[in-house]
């Protein structure tokens, strides 16, 4: 229903556009200072913040730091036990192309994004602790470490458009595929090692489907303000 939306407001977005300016969106503006919302309801909840500049008459260049931590995170609800000092980093590098040639940063664009993102946490996990002749005599309880790292390539296409007739506050809606490999590390495991028993439905940051390599689909929006 969300990617619905966006996709909805991405294609109507020309109409507002010219609702506010039929032509040039106010002054020249080179830089625009953005937030992501929709990254606090990500599976990787994170808050999230992005500049972008512009490098040439129909091109700019984003770049989008994010952090997060376990007590901002809604999915790690049913996971509060399992994981412990859950944090995030998140990081994506953004190249535009803007079709309307000298109006860099209004109007549609096509981007190539690259994106990596690191995710730590405490898993809590129980040990069997063997005698002779191999029996386990008693399991033992301990926090292991788990680590998980992100890399993606997206295609996206988008509009940013003012919501304003000064060209100040700036709206950038978006959508797109692309790929992304992912790999979850567990470190010093100890002999024995079994993960305590998982809840029924395991939604949190550390879930994955399939291999290493899959398609993603993004779709989101910024809210900026234009400098």
């Amino acid at each position: 229903m969300i990617y619905r939306l966006l996709v909805a407001g991405l294609l109507l977005s020309g109409a507002v556009r010219a609702q506010v300016n039929p032509t040039v969106p106010g002054p020249t503006r080179s830089w625009v200072l953005k937030v992501a919302p929709l990254s606090l309801l990500d599976l990787s909840s994170t808050i999230q913040a992005a500049v972008e500049g512009v490098v040439a008459p129909n091109q700019s260049v984003q770049l989008e730091l994010g952090y997060g931590w376990q007590a901002m995170n809604p999915w790690l609800a049913p996971n509060q036990e399992r994981y412990s000092r859950y944090k995030v980093w998140r990081g994506r590098a953004e190249w535009r192309y803007y079709w309307r040639r000298g109006q860099a940063l209004f109007g549609t664009y096509t981007a190539i994004e690259g994106l990596y993102k690191r995710e730590n946490a405490l898993e809590k996990a129980v040990t069997a602790v063997y005698g002779e002749p191999g029996l386990v005599q008693y399991y033992r309880q301990s926090s292991l470490p788990i680590s998980k790292d992100v890399y993606g390539i997206n295609v996206k296409v988008g509009r940013q458009f003012p919501l304003l007739p000064n060209g100040r506050l700036v709206f950038d809606i978006y959508t797109g595929l692309g790929l992304r490999a992912r790999t979850i590390l567990r470190t010093d495991l100890p002999n024995g090692y079994q993960l305590t028993r998982q809840p029924i439905v395991d939604i949190g940051p550390f879930t994955t489907y399939g291999g290493a390599s899959l398609f993603s689909l993004s779709a989101g929006f910024k809210i900026g303000y234009a400098l």
